[in-house]
């Protein structure tokens, strides 16, 4: 029986391994993750429903495309996208890609702020992707030069199409909400943990035998 007793207690802490073990983070192709392109040397408004930068599209009343290197610089690149678009409220911009149902995914992107042309230098973004929501709030800017901050936002798919939506509602004349840096990841168990799996699983095999054999 003592002999029994060790392996299922070895059983045991195999699977507790595979339980606790890390998953491979597989990058999903988010097309013009940080709005390069088109590149300006200005700032474009767009309107609800523009494809105007690659990949995505304009939501509720658009986004403010623009050039950040005079306003301290673009988390990635040159480009950013403001969903407090100019003048206008609840502003956003979306892009949908292929997952598989069941999987979790992670968002990754840079929150921006600047403090001038009337804002208060905050700001909040809102991120939604297959039915849930989440609300962060941007860096506070205590300068006229744009400060940055990263944030995640998990959810999982329920559906094999997914869209990833970040939008403002706050005032636009009050408030800025910068996005860029834009990257999606899937969790995928490593190979070595399907392996670890397979062995704890025999051993508990092993193990429950052995032990009727003693009884």
């Amino acid at each position: 029986m003592t002999q029994a007793v060790a392996f299922i207690r070895s059983a045991v802490a195999a699977i507790a391994l595979v339980a606790g073990a890390a998953h491979a983070a597989i990058p999903v192709p988010i097309v013009n993750g940080s709005f390069e392109a088109p590149f300006t040397t200005g700032n474009s408004i767009l309107p609800g429903g523009s494809t105007f930068v690659t990949g995505w599209t304009t939501v509720f009343t658009g986004v403010e495309h623009f050039n950040a290197t005079g306003y301290g610089g673009a988390f990635d690149g040159q480009m950013i996208v403001d969903l407090a678009n100019y003048v206008y409220s609840t502003g956003g911009i979306e892009q949908s890609f292929a997952t598989t149902i069941g999987t979790e995914y992670t968002a990754t992107f840079a929150l921006g702020n600047y403090l001038g042309f009337g804002r208060d230098g905050t700001g909040i973004v809102n991120v939604s992707a297959a039915g849930s929501t989440a609300t962060f709030s941007t860096p506070v800017a205590t300068t006229g030069s744009t400060t940055w901050s990263t944030a995640s936002f998990t959810f999982t798919a329920n559906d094999t199409t997914t869209t990833l939506r970040f939008w403002n509602e706050q005032n636009a004349n009050q408030h800025f909400a910068f996005v860029d840096g834009v990257g999606v990841t899937a969790a995928v168990p490593e190979p070595e943990t399907w392996a670890m799996l397979a062995s704890g699983l025999a051993l508990l095999g092993v193990a429950r035998h052995r032990s009727r054999r003693g009884r």
